[in-house]
């Protein structure tokens, strides 16, 4: 039965104010799949024509240059020059999945899956094990901020499929920031690869071509981005910060793309990209409040996702309850519906991926996004943000693939 959520959620998709996951539509995962296909792993899974589509696009070549820069959505790429470096070297338009939000992304990155496969659905994601919700990346408690290890929790039980870097027939290392080298989503994402740091944006792009220099043999180098993201999310997509963050990269790779050895490709993509906040005050759900109290624990998600697990006496009251409640660019929906949709990906939901989303869904239509603030706190556990992702409207779901050498 197609229900009034679900019908509202639909109108949105059909004019594209909003874009629905689809494998029939070059995506993120595609690009994963194909990567790992150049870089001889032999045990990718196709998935879709649009595999094939991007492996012929980016070709044979000895050294395999996979940058990823964080929050550069088709939107914001447009704002450069039409002479940039970014812009003349764009092959095509990508999705990215849902929710477009780092951990997520990335993840997707990693694995070549759906988040549905690899049950990393948002940047605070539900465990059992604490229970709540906890950050992935910094793999940190979301209430309390401690460290998952804490809890008894580590890689193995987070994350359920490995990372397809280790499957690779190339040689493999990870150029990352210097504070993320020794992270555990770091060791976990880059599988078997070795890891080296920078402290800035040109020393990123010195040491990926010292790297290349001093190898022999076919090689794949990932090289991580996060300034452009951190620029938006604290000053806004149209900040003269973001247009700063977003012109360095640009010319930085530029110069990586003149510099390489002739036998390299270099492949440049976004994980999701940004929409500045509209209104800027969040939708404040609270511990205290009637919403807050038929929760288990706090709600996981991102901006403009939330995965609510409701307390057993209150799951006959809630959705009438927070319907009433939240304005109208809100959906509310079931686990069963998400999975209708496939907005996770396709096919049935694993029972890991399922116990993480709770009992109902909530989305942002729009540039709106939640916030939550626990029980006797001042306000939000988090930063006033000027921009953020995780929602389904194009600028943060259109990505691009870049494609030089």
């Amino acid at each position: 039965m197609v229900t009034n959520e679900v019908e509202r959620l639909l109108s949105k998709f059909d004019p594209g104010t909003l874009l629905r996951p689809s494998v029939d539509i070059p995506n993120s995962v595609d690009l994963s799949r194909a990567i790992a296909r150049l870089s001889g792993d032999t045990q990718v899974t196709s998935g879709s024509g649009s595999v094939s589509e991007i492996s012929n696009l980016i070709g044979a070549s000895e050294h395999i240059i996979f940058v990823v820069v964080d929050g550069l959505g088709i939107s914001l790429l447009e704002t450069l020059p039409e002479e940039s470096f970014l812009r003349r070297n764009l092959a095509r338009e990508l999705r990215s999945v849902f929710p477009s939000t780092t951990a997520a992304a990335l993840t997707t990155l990693a694995t070549g899956a759906w988040p549905s496969e690899h049950s990393v659905i948002g940047w605070w994601t539900h465990f059992t094990e604490i229970p709540g919700p906890a950050t992935v990346l910094p793999f940190t408690n979301r209430v309390t901020g401690a460290p998952l290890a804490q809890h008894g929790i580590d890689a193995r039980s987070v994350f359920p499929l490995p990372s397809r870097l280790s499957s690779f027939k190339r040689s493999a290392i990870g150029i990352l920031p210097a504070n993320l080298v020794t992270s555990i989503y770091s060791g976990y994402s880059l599988g078997s690869a070795a890891r080296r740091g920078y402290s800035s944006i040109p020393e990123g792009v010195d040491n990926t071509l010292t790297r290349l220099d001093a190898t022999s043999g076919p090689s794949y180098t990932y090289l991580y981005f996060p300034q452009v993201d951190s620029a938006a999310h604290t000053s806004g997509v149209g900040s003269e910060a973001t247009r700063m963050a977003l012109a360095n990269v640009d010319s930085a790779l530029e110069r990586l793309s003149r510099d390489m050895p002739g036998s390299s490709k270099l492949v440049i993509t976004a994980d999701h990209g940004h929409l500045d906040a509209f209104p800027a005050e969040p939708m404040l759900i609270s511990g205290d409040d009637e919403i807050g109290g038929m929760l288990r624990y706090a709600p996981a998600g991102d901006a403009r996702v939330n995965y609510y697990h409701v307390r057993e006496d209150s799951i006959g009251r809630f959705a009438d309850a927070y319907t009433q409640r939240m304005p109208e660019q809100v959906v509310l929906l079931t686990p069963e519906e998400v999975q209708d949709l496939e907005l996770l990906g396709p096919g049935e939901i694993p029972s890991l991926t399922r116990a993480r989303m709770g009992d109902y869904i909530a989305i942002c239509m729009d540039a709106s996004v939640f916030a939550w603030s626990a029980a006797g706190a001042d306000g939000p556990d988090t930063s006033r943000l000027v921009s953020h992702h995780s929602g389904l409207s194009p600028d943060e779901v259109r990505i691009p693939l870049i494609i030089s050498g």
